[in-house]
C-alpha cells in the first residue's frame, strides 16, 4: 500500500508478516541462506549453520523439511521483535540478545529431543500441549540450562568416560610423568566436585582431554574448552554446540601459578540453593514458547492455538527463588570504616607508586614483569617500603631468583600472610580499587554493571559532586541506549574516585597507557604492560582481596562474607536507618550531619528500587528486634509471637526473622516507615512499625 508522504511512518505495519519476519536488526545474512551470519555487537559475527541432521536421517535442509525449516527461521527472526509492533526490542547486549537466547535453548531443545517429537515426521504443528508444556516443566526444574536443555553433566561424563576407554594408556602415562601439575587434585577440587567420576581416574581423564587438545589456558590455569567440547558432544543442534557450558573444576589443572583465590570458602549469598529457576526467567521462557503462535500470522505450520494456550497458562512450582542474603550490618560498617581509613592512609602512595613503576618501564621499554624485587622497592621508595612492599605482584616469578616454583603464589597460607604484610605492590593497589569499589558501592546503592563499566573520562560531572552512569534498566523506547543518569555522591567516596581517575590521566600523560580506561582498571597482576578493564570478575576479585586483607569474620560454618555489590545495594538506606536510631557510629556522622533527613529519605525512596528498601527496612527492623531494642517496634514484636511462635527473638536467626517480617510487609499486616520530628537538637527521625490490619485474623 502506497501511503502519503504525512503517514509513511505507519508503512511497517501494512508489510505482509512473511516479508517483516524476512530480517532482523542482528541478521547479517539473507533468509534462505544456509549458513546465517549474525551478531549482537560481537567483535566478530558468530554462525548458525541449518544444514542439520534430523532424527530420521535427513537434513533440515531438505525440500520434504522446508517448511518445518521456514518455522524455525521465522521463530528466530520474530524472537526479538515487540508484540504490541514491528519493532526491535531493547538494546542488542540487553533484552534482544536475552530472547534470542531463549528462543535458540528452545530450538535446540526441539532437534535434542527429536525422536521423541518425530520432528522430521510432523514438524511443529505436531508439537501438542503436553509436548510444550513438557518443555516449561523441563526448563523450570533447574537454574542451569545446561542441565535442563543439554544434559551437559550427564553428557560431560560419559564423554570423559569414553575418552579414557579409547586412549591410549602409554601415552596418558606420559603426559602425567612429563606433566606431574596433571594429576593434582586440590582439597577445593575435591570439596567441590559434582560431576562423579572417581577420583583415582580424573588424572588419566585430564590427560586424554590434553592429548585430544581439548584444553585452554585461563587466567587461573588450564581449563576444559567447553565450546570445543560442544561441538563433539551436540552436532545436531544449531546454537548450543557453539557455546561454552559450565566447567567443572575437577577438571582442571595448572603448571604456572596456584589454583586458590580466596582465603575461605565463601559464606553463601542467598538464602539458600536455588534448586529450581527464578519466576522471572520462567517467565521469559513461557514466553519464548508462546511467541512459537507468531508462525500463524506468516503463516507456516505452528502448534495450535489450544496448545499454545494450555502452555501459556501452565504454571510450575518455582518456590525455592534464593533469595539474596542482607550481611550482617556490622560487617558492612567495619569494612566501610576500613576502606575509607586505607584511601586517607595508603591511597595516594600507591597510585604514585604505580605510575613510577610505569615510567620507569615506559622509559627502558620494557614491561613490569621484567623488573626485580630490588628494582621495585627501589622504584616504590622508603615508605612503601617500610609498608612491607618487597615485589611488583606475588603471581610473578622474581627474574632474578633462578629457580623453578610450581606454584608462584606459593601455599594459600603463605599467599594471604604475604597480602597482609604487604609484600605486592599489584595486590595493594587492587585492595585499594577493592576499598573504593565498596565506598561507592555502599553510598550509591546501584548495580554492579552500572558501576564496573563506569569510565575514568566521564564518571564524574565538571563539579566533581555527582556521579554520571548509565542506568542499566532504561534501554526501552532508546533505541537500545542506556539512559545516563546522575547522583550525589558523598566528598570521601568523590575523593577515592578522583585518585584514580588522576592515576590514570599520569599513566596515558607519560605514554603508559594510550587513553583512559574503565574507573576501576587495575594492573595486570602477570606483570604486563596495560590496566586491564574492570569486568564483573574483577570487580568481584578486587573485592575478595579486600575481604581477605581485612580478615571479614567467618561465620559459624567457618566461612567468610565476601562482600557483593548486589548485597551492599541496600546498605546506603541502611545507614541512613541506623544514623537516626543511635549515635555510636562516629565514623559515619559525615554522611548525614549536613542534610535534611526528610530530604535524604526521598532522595532514598527515588533512586533505590521497591524490593531492596523493602530488605532493609526488614533487616534493620530484625536486628533492632534481636539486639533487644524494640521499643519501636512492639507491635511488630507481639504480631511475630502470634503469628510464628517467636518468645525469644535474641535467639532466632536473623535470616529467618528478616524473612518473617518481609512476609508480614507484603501481606500488608505492618509498614516500617521512617517519623521525622524537631526537637531541641534539630530535624530527627526515627524508625517504627506501624499495624496496619486487625492482628486477631494474623
Amino acid at each position: 500500500m502506497q501511503l502519503p508522504p504525512e503517514l509513511a511512518f505507519l508503512s511497517p505495519f501494512f508489510v505482509e508478516p512473511s516479508e517483516t519476519y524476512r530480517t532482523a536488526v542482528w541478521l547479517r545474512s539473507d533468509f534462505d541462506e544456509q549458513v546465517w551470519e549474525y551478531s549482537f555487537d560481537y567483535k566478530e559475527p558468530k554462525h548458525l549453520d541449518w544444514g542439520l541432521t534430523l532424527e530420521d536421517g535427513s537434513l533440515l535442509t531438505a525440500p520434504k523439511n522446508d517448511t518445518l525449516l521456514k518455522g524455525l527461521k521465522y521463530y528466530l527472526t520474530s524472537s526479538t521483535r515487540d508484540a504490541f509492533g514491528p519493532g526491535e526490542t531493547n538494546e542488542l547486549q540487553g533484552a534482544m540478545l536475552q530472547r534470542f537466547c531463549h528462543a535458540c535453548h528452545i530450538v535446540d531443545y526441539l532437534l535434542i529431543n527429536g525422536k521423541r517429537f518425530q520432528l522430521g515426521t510432523y514438524g511443529l504443528e505436531g508439537l501438542t500441549g503436553g509436548n510444550l508444556i513438557e518443555i516449561l516443566e523441563n526448563v523450570a526444574a533447574t537454574p542451569l540450562i545446561a542441565e535442563s536443555v543439554y544434559n551437559w553433566k550427564e553428557r560431560l561424563r560419559g564423554f570423559c568416560l569414553g575418552l579414557l576407554e579409547s586412549s591410549n594408556t602409554t601415552a596418558l602415562d606420559a603426559v602425567i610423568q612429563n606433566k606431574p601439575s596433571i594429576s593434582l587434585i586440590t582439597a577445593e577440587q575435591v570439596d567441590e566436585d559434582t560431576l562423579e567420576i572417581p577420583h583415582g581416574w580424573i588424572p588419566k581423564i585430564r590427560a586424554a582431554l590434553y592429548l585430544k587438545n581439548l584444553y585452554h589456558k585461563q587466567t587461573n590455569g588450564s581449563q576444559p574448552n567447553t565450546t570445543l567440547i560442544s561441538k563433539l558432544l551436540y552436532p545436531e543442534t544449531l546454537w548450543g554446540k557453539n557455546q561454552a557450558k559450565i566447567t567443572y573444576k575437577i577438571l582442571c589443572y595448572n603448571d604456572d601459578c596456584s589454583v586458590f583465590e580466596r582465603e575461605y570458602p565463601p559464606a553463601p549469598v542467598t538464602s539458600g540453593l536455588r534448586e529450581k529457576m527464578r519466576d522471572s526467567t520462567y517467565a521469559m521462557y513461557r514466553r519464548a514458547i508462546y511467541n512459537l503462535g507468531v508462525l500463524h500470522e506468516i503463516p507456516v505450520a505452528a502448534p495450535t492455538i489450544n496448545a499454545l494456550q494450555l502452555a501459556e497458562h501452565f504454571t510450575p512450582d518455582l518456590s525455592t527463588t534464593g533469595r539474596f542474603r542482607t550481611l550482617p550490618s556490622d560487617v558492612v560498617f567495619k569494612s566501610l570504616q576500613h576502606a575509607i581509613e586505607f584511601h586517607l592512609d595508603h591511597g595516594q602512595d600507591l597510585t604514585k607508586a604505580f605510575c613510577r613503576i610505569a615510567l620507569e618501564c615506559k622509559k627502558r621499554n620494557i614491561s613490569p614483569a621484567s623488573l626485580t624485587h630490588e628494582e621495585v622497592q627501589a622504584i616504590v621508595g622508603e615508605k612503601l617500603r617500610k609498608f612491607g612492599i618487597t615485589q611488583l605482584s606475588m603471581a610473578i616469578r622474581s627474574m632474578n631468583s633462578g629457580r623453578y616454583h610450581s606454584g608462584v603464589k606459593g601455599t594459600k597460607d603463605g599467599y594471604f600472610s604475604n597480602l597482609r604484610s604487604n609484600c605486592g605492590l599489584y595486590e595493594l593497589i587492587a585492595v585499594y580499587t577493592g576499598a573504593v569499589q565498596l565506598t561507592v558501592g555502599v553510598l550509591m546503592a546501584r548495580r554492579i554493571s552500572e558501576l564496573h563499566m563506569l569510565k575514568a573520562e566521564d564518571c564524574l560531572d565538571e563539579t566533581e559532586q555527582w556521579l554520571l552512569f548509565m542506568n542499566a534498566k532504561s534501554t526501552r523506547h532508546l533505541f537500545g541506549l542506556r539512559r545516563k543518569e546522575a547522583r550525589p555522591i558523598e566528598p570521601i567516596a568523590a575523593d577515592m574516585i578522583k585518585t584514580l581517575i588522576r592515576m590514570q590521566k599520569i599513566l596515558v600523560r607519560i605514554g603508559y597507557l594510550s587513553n583512559l580506561k574503565t574507573l576501576f582498571a587495575v594492573p595486570d597482576f602477570k606483570g604486563a604492560k596495560k590496566l586491564s578493564d574492570s569486568s564483573a570478575y574483577l570487580y568481584n576479585r578486587n573485592l575478595d582481596l579486600f575481604c581477605d586483607y581485612f580478615e571479614m569474620p567467618l561465620n559459624a560454618e567457618g566461612q567468610r562474607y565476601y562482600l557483593r555489590q548486589h548485597q551492599l545495594r541496600r546498605f546506603f538506606a541502611m545507614l541512613f536507618f541506623y544514623c537516626g536510631s543511635f549515635a555510636k557510629l562516629d565514623t559515619l556522622q559525615w554522611m548525614m550531619g549536613h542534610a535534611d533527613p526528610k530530604h535524604i529519605y526521598r532522595y532514598i525512596t527515588e533512586s533505590m528500587d521497591g524490593a531492596v528498601l523493602a530488605g532493609a527496612k526488614a533487616h534493620f527492623a530484625a536486628e533492632r528486634l534481636i539486639e533487644g531494642d524494640d521499643e519501636d517496634f512492639q507491635d511488630l514484636a507481639q504480631l511475630l509471637k502470634a503469628r510464628y511462635g517467636a518468645r525469644d527473638f535474641t535467639t532466632v536467626d536473623a535470616h529467618d526473622l528478616e524473612d518473617q517480617i518481609q512476609e508480614l510487609v507484603l501481606e500488608g499486616w505492618v509498614e516500617i516507615e521512617p517519623e521525622f520530628f524537631t526537637d531541641h537538637q534539630g530535624k530527627q527521625f526515627k524508625v517504627v512499625a506501624r499495624l496496619k490490619r486487625v492482628p486477631e485474623a494474623a
